[in-house]
């Protein structure tokens, strides 16, 4: 019996080396060589937002939430979709309730945020603070 338990952390702890750390090094070494420029890029994104939005009528402002929460349930309905077709198709069968109720969580929100985006009105002032995106 205590046999099999040695064979089995033997297999555990090889997994963990032999797989397991150079995927996380190789994901390591990503975030280390691509993160400044990803950071850069989402900064000047940022700041393309907030110039829009200063320069923007009232009507534009209002276009503009609801258009960035389409894309925002857009991206929600696709990745709740992934989940569960990669929880169907890949995980075991006591994981899958899990990632379908996951899933389920994430789409649960979108009625509130479609109803939030539509009843939003601008005032078209200078200083409006921004929709939260």
């Amino acid at each position: 019996m205590i046999e099999i338990a040695v064979g089995i952390t033997f297999v555990v702890l090889c997994l963990a080396v032999f797989i397991l750390l150079p995927i996380l090094l190789v994901i390591r070494a990503a975030q280390l060589l691509f993160g400044p420029a990803v950071k850069e890029v989402h900064s000047a994104v940022q700041e393309v937002q907030e110039h829009n939005w200063r320069h923007a009528y009232a009507f534009d402002r209002e276009r503009m939430v609801r258009k960035a929460t389409g894309w925002r349930v857009i991206v929600r309905v696709a990745s709740a979709g992934a989940l569960a077709v990669g929880a169907v198709t890949f995980a075991s069968l006591p994981l899958v309730p899990i990632c379908l109720i996951a899933g389920y969580r994430l789409l649960k929100p979108i009625r509130q945020e479609m109803r939030d985006a539509c009843a939003y009105r601008s005032t078209g002032a200078q200083d409006e603070p921004p929709f939260s995106w």
